[in-house]
């Protein structure tokens, strides 16, 4: 007698939504599921898909009928999902697991090529593409479904339950051709982390999956299609992703060798997480990769205050996109100018627009601020705001004779399409719109902005050295900043993809030089230096030769205690810094006037300076103001 044929289910008793129940990943995780005696749901978009999946399932497993349901759903449709969600509690009175298995794979496009609008996918088609999305459809599809049945789900889940969001390694590497799928896919795992947060608190687990390329006819076509698109050899791709692994396993009765893991090995993954073996396991990644050395995010942290001395931008033009953030936007370009460019201000409404110049007008700097409207859901607006700095007749915000003639752009910050203010809080809590928006206006439109200027790089014809692109958080929403670190970590994938396709491109004798660029983020910091600091390392990012090979840079939480110094010290002020070291000053009638203005300057460079005078109050009060003033900017021992 087999001693295992009373042995109870690993999932005996619970019920499993299963999405993407009738791909090839999810017939596996349906039939290790019904193996285990859950009761499983199949979910998808087409019934007759889903009918013909169970009976497959049934007849492999043997299971009873009665083990599996079928329930539709389009997970990009939030009342379909709520439908869903509702159908499922109805009929099995309960959800225990929920596997977020359902996507897409995204159109197979470089950047410059992703398609935005339906009329873009139609002529890609009309040229041989196999692809049926544009961006928008594929990351409504990758982030909006798990987001969607999340929200629906949530209020159902009891105690105990598990949740699995199904993601994948290359949202985390480079991944030529395919930012519509990896960058969805790496905003999806900063918000599966920030739903175990949520649902954690509630005895609710969830934890995200991350497979790596899987052995099968798809993943060999997918490498063929990426090794087409770079020009490489047929094979590279692959080698490139096996060179990372770090595990050999005989695979099928093969010899032992660095292969592609099996379906069946993300399915046996999923089962340990949605039993209760895994009942201490909530915010986790599991990678089932063949261990693939992939880091969990690329990052560093500022440790020393920016510092324009070794910035030259003249006769340069830098571009600063951003949303409604209108007194953010002016002071990041005024920091540019600091350091010699002239900029161009885009805003995304015309009002904005208007606030803008009155700042520009009031420091006095229209001659070198250019302000435009910049609607980045709109391609015409996009490229209209990227036209040369005298182009068309819109320079009544520059005095008369001022416009000579500048360089093309070669560098861009990129802030958020709206303030900190705008998307906050919990994100199972979020509505419709404002689920809709994030989707649309914010992870859409920056890829949409990245195509834009890369684009714009690639056919600039006056081009003198490479280009350069920061994105810039905005500051702290006061609530958790969840949403905008789902945006972080996907602007990371999409700086990390766009990185290498351009420097692909330039192999390739595609462009001139290489595009390359950070993200800066700010919200962990709250100090009122925030915005200053931020912007001036943002020049030296744009303006010197800098390559700081870490996408993410993160300002300190205090920049205080990071740096040592209590404020900047940008301006003429700051080339000072150190040329008086180890000397010593005596400075008569060092109280006032001319002499405390010395002893100040000389103090700066970093000379020891003696001050004699009449009165020895007056000198006090000199002394303390220049101590203070160098404790301010970093002097160690400023009182000696």
């Amino acid at each position: 007698m087999d001693s295992n044929s009373n042995r109870r289910g690993r999932l005996h008793g619970k019920v499993a939504l299963i999405t993407g129940a009738a791909g090839n990943l999810g017939g596996e995780i349906v039939r290790a599921y019904l193996r285990e005696e859950a009761v499983v749901i199949f979910s998808g978009r087409t019934r007759s898909k889903l009918e013909a999946a169970r009976e497959a399932a049934l007849a492999d497993t043997g299971a009873e009928p009665a083990m599996a349901d079928v329930v539709v759903i389009d997970g990009a449709d939030p009342a379909s999902a709520r439908d869903g969600i509702a159908a499922i509690i109805q009929r099995h009175g309960r959800l225990d697991i929920v596997i977020n298995n359902a996507g897409t794979t995204g159109p197979r496009q470089p950047l410059t090529k992703v398609p935005l609008t339906p009329e873009d996918l139609a002529e890609l088609q009309a040229a041989g593409s196999i692809d049926t999305e544009t961006l928008a459809q594929s990351a409504r599809n990758i982030l909006g479904v798990v987001w969607n049945v999340m929200r629906a789900a949530a209020p159902h889940l009891q105690e105990g339950a598990s949740v699995i969001n199904v993601s994948t390694i290359f949202s985390r590497t480079e991944y030529y051709g395919r930012t519509a799928y990896v960058v969805p896919k790496a905003a999806l795992n900063a918000l599966s982390r920030q739903m175990s947060d949520e649902l954690g608190a509630r005895g609710v687990r969830v934890n995200t999956l991350f497979p790596g390329p899987t052995r099968s006819a798809r993943i060999r076509s997918v490498f063929a299609t990426m090794d087409q698109l770079q020009g490489a050899a047929a094979g590279t791709t692959a080698d490139k992703f096996f060179d990372q692994m770090t595990l050999e396993r005989s695979v099928e009765g093969e010899p032992r060798a660095k292969t592609f893991p099996l379906p069946k090995d993300m399915a046996h993954t999923m089962v340990f997480l949605g039993s209760d073996e895994s009942a201490a396991f909530n915010g986790h990644n599991f990678e089932v990769t063949h261990g693939m050395k992939v880091r969990q995010e690329s990052r560093s942290t500022w440790v020393s205050r920016p510092t324009l001395r070794t910035v030259d931008a003249s006769g340069q033009t830098a571009i600063v996109i951003a949303g409604d953030q209108v007194e953010d936007a002016v002071a990041i370009a005024r920091m540019q100018v600091e350091a010699g460019a002239d900029v161009i201000v885009g805003l995304s409404r015309e009002t904005g627009c208007n606030e803008a110049r009155d700042l520009v007008a009031a420091a006095c700097l229209s001659s070198r601020i250019k302000v435009r409207v910049c609607d980045r859901m709109d391609g015409a607006s996009l490229a209209s705001a990227l036209r040369p700095w005298h182009d068309v007749d819109d320079d009544e915000d520059s005095p008369a004779g001022s416009n000579h003639v500048r360089g093309p752009i070669t560098g861009a910050i990129v802030l958020p399409a709206y303030g900190p203010g705008r998307f906050r809080g919990p994100v199972l809590a979020a509505s419709d719109a404002d689920m809709e928006a994030f989707v649309d206006e914010e992870l859409h439109a920056t890829i949409a902005i990245a195509q834009a200027l890369t684009r714009y790089w690639i056919n600039c014809p006056d081009l003198a050295h490479e280009p350069r692109f920061v994105f810039l958080t905005n500051g702290s929403d006061g609530e958790g900043n969840a949403w905008a670190n789902c945006m972080r970590s996907a602007i990371e994938e999409l700086i990390r993809v766009w990185r290498d396709e351009s420097d692909v491109d330039r192999k390739l004798g595609r462009c001139r030089f290489p595009e390359w660029g950070n993200q800066i983020i700010r919200y962990d910091n709250t100090e009122p230096e925030n915005l200053p600091f931020a912007a001036g390392q943002a020049a030296r990012l744009l303006f010197t030769e800098r390559h700081i090979k870490q996408v993410n840079l993160y300002l300190p939480v205090s920049i205080v205690e990071a740096t040592g110094a209590r404020r900047s010290m940008l301006g003429f002020t700051e080339n000072l810094t150190g040329l008086h070291t180890a000397k010593v000053a005596l400075i008569t009638g060092g109280s006032a006037g001319i002499g405390g203005s010395v002893a100040r300057l000389l103090a700066l460079g970093g000379a020891k300076v003696v001050l004699a005078a009449r009165r020895q109050s007056e000198l006090e009060a000199i002394r303390d103001r220049i101590v203070g003033e160098l404790a301010d900017i970093g002097y160690s021992g400023a009182e000696r």
